[in-house]
């Protein structure tokens, strides 16, 4: 049996295009094989399935960066998630930095009221600008996901004590400038966090037991014969490329990630995930 692991962003979908077909028709390969296609991805559940349903697939689901798992047909399940005392350590760093986050839940994503973020609305916006048309299109999806999508609330923190049911996903920020980004893993590096890249001028926050290796190792227990495959092209990416017998990246990953890498795959506006299965999952 084949168990092939794939990141989406960078990966499975690229920036601002469609999948490429042959990556769907991959999936169904798959599956009609009597193997497994599981997503393994720091995106929350709700945009997994919105997606999904938009390309007219289905499969298992590992998101949130290994926080939570969803089977085909089942309810979610969470673990590993991030706890009160952790956001009472990280946000008033990142408020002191100034930084634009947000905090997904099981629920919903929280944000700060918008309009304190102005400014670093516009530096992100310029700072994106160097991508041209694909660089304006992700900034005016973000901007209108904070105003519209996510709850705003004037008091993070306030928030969560007042909810404590929530499942605390992982924190996310986006910032234009690289030296905030390496300022806000420098101070974050005394506690007990997991911060990587996973995205143009993003970063994010969890559980350092919530990783993408950590879920496949647990999601593995459960079968007996196999052969697993890690495709993927991102820092966050490199736990799971350690937790399959075979480590798949990218043409378009970042040279050090290829280097940790069995196989290097077409790249993502090509539809190297799904060139690569059919390549190698006979």
């Amino acid at each position: 049996m084949n168990i092939v692991f794939s990141d989406i962003d960078g990966t499975f979908q690229g920036l601002g295009v469609p999948v490429d077909p042959i990556n769907l028709e991959a999936v169904d390969y798959l599956k009609g094989r009597g193997d497994h296609f599981v997503f393994v991805t720091g995106r929350g559940i709700d945009m997994v399935e919105m997606m999904q349903e938009e390309l007219g697939i289905s499969c298992d689901i590992i998101f949130g960066n290994g926080a939570g798992l969803k089977k085909d047909g089942q309810t979610a399940t969470y673990r590993n998630c991030l706890t009160l005392s952790d956001l009472e350590a990280v946000l008033p760093i990142l408020e002191g930095l100034g930084l634009l986050y947000f905090v997904h839940t099981d629920k919903e994503t929280v944000i700060p009221t918008v309009d304190r973020f102005d400014q670093n609305l516009a530096d992100l916006a310029e700072s994106l600008g160097s991508l041209g048309e694909t660089g304006k299109q992700i900034m005016a999806y973000k901007k209108d996901y904070f105003e519209n999508e996510c709850h705003q609330v004037p008091d993070v923190l306030a928030f969560f004590k007042a909810h404590p049911d929530r499942h605390i996903v992982k924190i996310e920020l986006m910032e234009a400038s690289d030296r905030k980004h390496e300022v806000v893993r420098d101070q974050l590096s005394a506690l007990t966090v997991f911060v990587f890249s996973s995205f143009v001028h993003t970063l994010e926050i969890v559980n350092p037991l919530s990783t993408k290796g950590a879920a496949i190792r647990s999601y593995l227990q459960d079968f007996t014969a196999y052969k697993s495959f890690g495709i993927g092209d991102g820092e966050n990416d490199l736990p799971m490329f350690e937790a399959v017998d075979v480590a798949v990246a990218m043409k378009n990953a970042p040279e050090d990630i290829k280097a940790k890498c069995d196989v290097v795959a077409e790249s993502c506006e090509s539809g190297g995930v799904g060139k690569f299965i059919f390549d190698y999952c006979k």
